[in-house]
C-alpha cells in the first residue's frame, strides 16, 4: 500500500498546536518541529545518548560461579532461572505490544518517534537475554518456555497481555469513549509491565550481586534498566497527556479501573516473587519483598494521579538512585554509572 499524506486546509501552526496524543489532526507526516509534546522529544533524545549492545559486558565471572560447585545455591539458581525466564517473555511482549497495537493510535509524531525508539530497545533487550541464556549454557526451551509449567508465570504473562488485549483487533480504533478508554487502560498497562514487572525481576539480580554473585548479569541488568526507567517515564506521561487534553476520561469509572489493574498487578506480582524465593535469599525475604512491591505500587499510582494504597516505605534505600531518579552519579555497588553516555558503564 502505498504511503499518502492528508490533505486540509490548516497552516501547519494550526496543525501543531490542535495536536493530541490520539485521535488529533493525523496530516501522515512526521514534522516534530516545534514540538507540541516536547516531553517526547527529551526522552527520545536521552535514549539516544544510551547506546549499548550485550556483547560489551562480560559475563565470564558469572560463568565461573555458576558452574563453581556451591557457590551459587539452587535456590539462588531457580530465583536466576525463573526472574531471567520471565524478563525475557516480558519484553517479546513487549516488542509486540509497541509496533503492533499501541503506536498504531498516537497521533503526536514525536511520541511516535519515542515510542518507536521504545521499541527498538525492548529488541535490544530481547537479544541480550539470549546473550545471557547462551553465555550460561542454558536450554533455550527450559527459559523461554519456563511459562508453560510455571503456574504463576503463566498467570503473570496472561494478566500483563489483559489490558492490551482488549484493543489487539486489527479493527480497534480509538474517537468513541469507550475505545479512547480501552486505550487510556492499554497505556496504563503499559506501566504496570514497565514499572512492576520489570523492577520486581530486576531486584533479584541486583540482590545476588549485592552479595557479589553473578555481577555480569547485574550490569547487563542495569543497561536495561535504564532503558526501562524512560520507557516508564514515557509512558507516565503518554496516561498523563491523554488524560489532561480528554478530561471525560480520567472520571471515577477510569480511576477506578487503574487502581484496581495496580493492585491486581502487584498480587500476581507478590505471589510470583514469593513462590521464587521460598524461605529467602540473602537479603531477600518474604517482608521486604512484600513492602519493596507494594512501596513500588504506591509510586505507581502517584504517577498517575492517584493516592497512595498501601503507604510503604522502600526496604531497599540502596536501590533508590537505581531503580526511581535519574541515575546521575549514581554509587552502585562501589561504581558509579554516568547519566546515559555512549558506550560502557563506568564502573
Amino acid at each position: 500500500m502505498e504511503a499518502t499524506t492528508k490533505m486540509n486546509n490548516l497552516k501547519n501552526s494550526e496543525v501543531i498546536n490542535n495536536r493530541k496524543v490520539i485521535n488529533g489532526i493525523d496530516d501522515g507526516l512526521m514534522q516534530v518541529a516545534p514540538l507540541k509534546h516536547d516531553f517526547a522529544d527529551k526522552i527520545f533524545q536521552t535514549m539516544l545518548q544510551n547506546n549499548w549492545v550485550p556483547q560489551e559486558i562480560s559475563l565470564q565471572e558469572d560463568i565461573e560461579q555458576w558452574n563453581r560447585p556451591g557457590f551459587i545455591t539452587e535456590q539462588e539458581k531457580y530465583v536466576y532461572k525463573r526472574s531471567l525466564a520471565f524478563i525475557s517473555n516480558l519484553d517479546g511482549i513487549q516488542t509486540d505490544n509497541l509496533v503492533t497495537k499501541i503506536v498504531r493510535h498516537i497521533t503526536s509524531p514525536e511520541i511516535s518517534i519515542a515510542i518507536v525508539r521504545q521499541a527498538f530497545e525492548e529488541a535490544l533487550h530481547v537479544h541480550s537475554y539470549a546473550t545471557m541464556i547462551e553465555a550460561l549454557s542454558f536450554d533455550p526451551d527450559e527459559i523461554y518456555g519456563m511459562y508453560k509449567v510455571d503456574k504463576e508465570l503463566y498467570e503473570k504473562n496472561e494478566y500483563v497481555l489483559a489490558a492490551v488485549n482488549k484493543i489487539a483487533d486489527s479493527n480497534f480504533k480509538t474517537g468513541t469513549e469507550k475505545t479512547d478508554k480501552m486505550f487510556l487502560e492499554a497505556c496504563i498497562g503499559n506501566i504496570i509491565l514497565e514499572g512492576i514487572y520489570f523492577y520486581s525481576a530486576f531486584l533479584n539480580f541486583y540482590v545476588l550481586r549485592r552479595n557479589h554473585k553473578m555481577p555480569g548479569s547485574a550490569e547487563m541488568i542495569q543497561f536495561i534498566n535504564r532503558d526501562e526507567d524512560m520507557h516508564l517515564r514515557l509512558f507516565i506521561e503518554i496516561v498523563n497527556a491523554i488524560k489532561n487534553e480528554n478530561p471525560h476520561l480520567w472520571d471515577d469509572e477510569m480511576k477506578e479501573i487503574a487502581k484496581n489493574n495496580i493492585i491486581g498487578a502487584i498480587e500476581h506480582e507478590l505471589a510470583w516473587g514469593l513462590s521464587s524465593i521460598g524461605d529467602g535469599i540473602l537479603g531477600l525475604n518474604k517482608d521486604n519483598l512484600t513492602d519493596y512491591l507494594h512501596y513500588v505500587g504506591d509510586l505507581r499510582l502517584m504517577a498517575i494521579g492517584l493516592p497512595k494504597y498501601w503507604n510503604k516505605k522502600n526496604p531497599f534505600p540502596w536501590l533508590d538512585e537505581i531503580t526511581q531518579g535519574n541515575m546521575i552519579e549514581s554509587n552502585f555497588f562501589e561504581s558509579t554509572v554516568k547519566e546515559y553516555s555512549t558506550g560502557s558503564l563506568e564502573w
